[in-house]
């Protein structure tokens, strides 16, 4: 009985030293930085900030081993929530740490400054995954480099960027598209707008051996077969193997785009003459054309390409812009005219090229991403509909894996260009639209441009919903714009009793403006001679309840006075 139980004993000792912890590991500003950890879970201090230290590696290393629950809340200190340590700069949002899923063993971070120092080093994280798999279709080992979106959500999908010849083209992709993407958002909460582009996964492909694979075939004359054996091998490993195993690892939108530079550019651009491409956006930069063939077979495919297809050359690449010189001459003597081709020049080098020509080929590739700048050119024809509008540019970003609404402010921007071209008309229906919107254009905005554009119809309509308002936004508006409601209602409408019935609505139903909007109500009453009477009990709130505020002072109750 003693040595099963002392067997029992030593499988449960086992058990338990046998489980993977957690290992946090943090990168301090100061030799002297001590660290703790405090977070969501009793083994991270249920967010006591000087529960858990980290054990001091070297001078700049703490770290620290836990059996950590999902998901992981937390953040570091040295001590004391007035030394919390940040591991983003300064002026980003200061969010807890997360991690959501037993996915690595080690866990690494940098502060960067603690909340009683101010930062001295800033930083932009651009770190990407390599792998390594075995082809069938190379017999060997394939080194490939993955950069998920930052906030990479798995109940999401995602367009995915391919790059070709990754230990050149790589970099100046992962930082152009990461710049692109980024949805900045200041400490305030305010998004400051860089997503030009979808979030997007990157997969760099390193090549073995970079001429077997990527080698092009000049010599057409006794095979018209558009790769040579290597070619063909990588060919097939992006369709058969990269493109099938990103999709099963990772939620992909299936939109995927490829990248290729000299070599590699001239290997992407004969991609879509294959029935099962599986790429809808083509970058090719630099490419040879030497074999009149080649030349022909590319002038006739981009006249009616359905692939986007981006082809940059350089001024200084001598031998590698032929092709794209003769392009832009076809496309300036209107022989070429197809919206899904750019080409484009860059002054410089066949190496200078890539850093060159990224930002504006990502931009061509996604240019409809929440995009409106057609919305001139669509809202002037005769049969333009706002709702089919929408329902178009919301079915053009589901290409990209996205489920986009209009916004209110896209719609507020919509009304805005209206009224500039004086189109009353469509400028209500796009009201009208917005109305039926959850997310709508606020009811202050459209009293505003109703006034832009005399459109007293719309503007009549707005005072009566605020008159009934309870949103808060709407009394704050009021408060706030008092100038302009009332110079309408006085001055146009002559009508002060509209106004009064507009302010006292505000007056019984906001406790932050109260005050102010008795004062409002009875000025209104005094200065217009109608209703006197009412005015005293306005006038006795003001005083009973008066405190320092923008509207009015003591002295204004007193000159208010001697005019009832």
């Amino acid at each position: 009985m003693k040595l099963l139980i002392s067997s029992i004993l030593v499988l449960i000792t086992f058990s338990s030293f046998s489980q993977e912890l957690s290992k946090i590991k943090v990168t301090v500003p100061n030799k002297t930085d001590e660290v703790f950890i405090t977070g969501n879970q009793e083994n991270l201090g249920n967010w006591k900030p000087d529960k858990i230290k980290l054990n001091r590696v070297s001078e700049f290393e703490r770290e620290i081993s836990l059996d950590l629950s999902y998901p992981s809340e937390f953040k570091f200190t040295r001590g004391s929530w007035e030394t919390e340590g940040y591991t983003s700069n300064y002026w980003e949002v200061k969010s807890n740490l997360k991690i959501t899923g037993n996915t690595s063993t080690i866990y690494s971070y940098k502060i960067l400054s603690w909340k009683d120092s101010k930062q001295d080093v800033g930083s932009f994280n651009f770190d990407f995954k390599i792998t390594n798999n075995f082809s069938p279709t190379f017999n060997e080992t394939r080194t490939i480099g993955i950069k998920l979106p930052n906030n990479y959500n798995p109940l999401k999908k995602y367009p995915v960027v391919y790059v070709l010849d990754a230990n050149t083209l790589l970099k100046p992709f992962l930082l152009s598209i990461e710049l692109l993407s980024e949805k900045f958002i200041g400490e305030s909460g305010t998004d400051y707008g860089r997503d030009n582009i979808p979030e997007i996964i990157i997969v760099g492909v390193f090549h073995n051996n970079r001429g077997y694979e990527t080698e092009p075939k000049f010599d057409y004359s006794t095979d018209k077969s558009l790769y040579l054996k290597g070619s063909e091998k990588l060919k097939n490993y992006l369709f058969n193997e990269l493109v099938p195993m990103i999709n099963s690892q990772y939620q992909t939108s299936e939109h995927n785009s490829i990248v290729g530079h000299s070599n590699t550019g001239h290997l992407v651009l004969n991609l879509p003459f294959f029935n099962n491409n599986p790429f809808k956006n083509i970058v090719a930069l630099s490419v040879n054309s030497e074999s009149e063939y080649f030349k022909n077979m590319i002038f006739d495919y981009v006249k009616t390409s359905k692939e986007n297809v981006f082809l940059g050359y350089g001024t200084l690449d001598d031998g590698f812009n032929e092709l794209g010189e003769k392009l832009n001459d076809k496309i300036k003597n209107n022989e070429i005219s197809n919206s899904n081709l750019k080409v484009e020049s860059f002054e410089g080098s066949h190496n200078q090229l890539p850093a060159l020509a990224t930002s504006s080929s990502v931009k061509f590739l996604f240019r409809h991403y929440k995009n409106f700048t057609n919305f001139n050119y669509k809202s002037s024809l005769p049969d333009f509909s706002i709702s089919k509008y929408c329902e178009e540019y919301k079915e053009e970003n589901k290409k990209y894996g996205l489920s986009i609404d209009v916004s209110s402010s896209d719609l507020f921007n919509f009304a805005e260009k209206l009224v500039k071209r004086n189109n009353i008309e469509l400028f209500r229906k796009v009201i009208e639209y917005s109305n039926n919107q959850n997310d709508k254009i606020p009811n202050h905005l459209i009293f505003w441009l109703s006034l832009q554009c005399k459109d007293y119809e719309t503007s009549d309509k707005m005072i009566e919903i605020i008159s009934k308002t309870e949103i808060e936004e709407d009394y704050y508006h009021l408060y706030a714009d008092f100038p302009l409601y009332s110079n309408y209602l006085l001055q146009v409408k002559k009508s002060p009793d509209t106004l009064f019935r507009l302010i006292n609505h505000m007056y019984e139903n906001s406790e932050e403006y109260k005050l102010e909007f008795s004062y409002y109500c009875a000025k209104v009453l005094i200065e217009s001679n109608t209703q006197k009477s009412k005015s005293k009990s306005f006038l006795q709130f003001c005083r009973k309840n008066f405190k320092e505020n923008r509207i009015f002072k003591l002295e204004d109750l007193d000159m208010l006075s001697t005019k009832r």
